[in-house]
């Protein structure tokens, strides 16, 4: 692999979560992208640094660095405690290169990394100042989940005839939370493929640095089997994303296909649409990335009692038993 002349550019390296930058890494072979040992080394500082285990020095090679970035990321798509870990050290790396940029590549960054139609903002207020149509940033916002975090709530923006107005420290957090989402995905989509050879030894020496997920258990999660086995007519969309797509992925560890299969079985009964279809496969996809659980019965009935009332008699049956056997 040739890593005398520099053949990107300042975006794809510092980005490398970039679309352009994954196009110009599936033009290499992984077989020769992952020939040398420098970038084997790289990659397994790239995760060691993740951990916490080791201090990253970037490498002075560009493809190096380039190519290591991808590595890691085929290795971090083995543990999930890995992947989480490295998605957020990776967004904290390029929201350190985005904060340098000047106002005009911040835009340019943007539009490359995410689509996002930022402009400057013409506002003479002697400090960089930035916009977003509403509909762009809403769309935004919804792509990479932000809106969980009220931070990111379109009411708590400062608006301006259709447009959000963003401060540049604002712009910066957007940049990282949009990155490290970008990154997730990524990592999530590699799980399916098979590790390269060269990795199998990086990925036995980082693993056992790799805290363990807390234990969960099906206890309090019950009633969901019994809902399963008894479809109801209504709530299918509450249902569906606030309790059968975190259980069957994140408690059931089901694959996403086996998980959307049984919840389309569930919303059969009453009849499903290809807008129902897309909702269960989108909160699948939802629960894996964000690592959600469903409310135990005990929460379902406080805090949701309006779903805790489209419960079938039969899941209510069940609970009332069970708690009864208790000790």
């Amino acid at each position: 692999m040739p890593y005398g002349t520099p053949l990107l550019s300042d975006l794809e390296l510092r980005y490398p979560f970039a679309p352009r930058s994954r196009k110009f890494f599936e033009s290499i072979p992984v077989e020769e992208s992952l020939a040398s040992k420098e970038v084997v080394a790289q990659t397994q500082s790239r995760l060691l640094s993740s951990l916490g285990r080791a201090r990253y020095e970037p490498s002075i090679s560009e493809l190096v660095e380039f190519s290591s970035f991808f590595a890691a990321a085929f290795v971090a798509s083995q543990d999930p405690v890995l992947g989480s870990r490295f998605s957020k050290k990776e967004a904290e790396r390029a929201k350190g290169f985005f904060i340098a940029e000047g106002p005009r590549n911040k835009v340019t960054v943007m539009t490359e990394c995410f689509g996002a139609a930022v402009q400057t903002d013409d506002r003479d207020t002697g400090r960089p100042d930035y916009s977003l149509p509403f509909e762009g940033y809403l769309s935004l916002t919804s792509k990479y989940e932000l809106s969980k975090d009220p931070k990111w709530k379109l009411v708590r923006q400062e608006l301006d005839r259709g447009t959000v107005r963003l401060s540049d420290n604002l712009l910066n957090d957007l940049f990282g939370g949009c990155a490290q989402a970008a990154i997730a995905d990524g990592v999530r989509n590699l799980r399916r493929a098979d590790l390269p050879r060269q990795l199998g030894d990086v990925k036995a020496e980082v693993i056992k640095y790799a805290p363990s997920p807390k234990p969960k258990t099906n206890k309090g999660y019950l009633y969901v089997e019994d809902l399963l086995a008894h479809p109801v007519a209504d709530g299918r969309h509450r249902l569906t994303w606030l309790v059968l797509a975190p259980y069957l992925v994140n408690v059931k560890k089901l694959e996403d296909e086996a998980a959307i299969e049984k919840i389309r079985a569930f919303v059969a009964a009453a009849g499903e649409t290809s807008a129902m279809r897309r909702f269960i496969e989108y909160n699948v996809r939802r629960a894996r990335r964000n690592g959600l659980l469903p409310p135990t019965f005990s929460k379902l009935k406080s805090e949701h009692p309006d779903i805790y009332g489209l419960l079938p008699k039969e899941a209510l049956t069940a609970e009332s038993t069970k708690g009864k056997a208790a000790p």
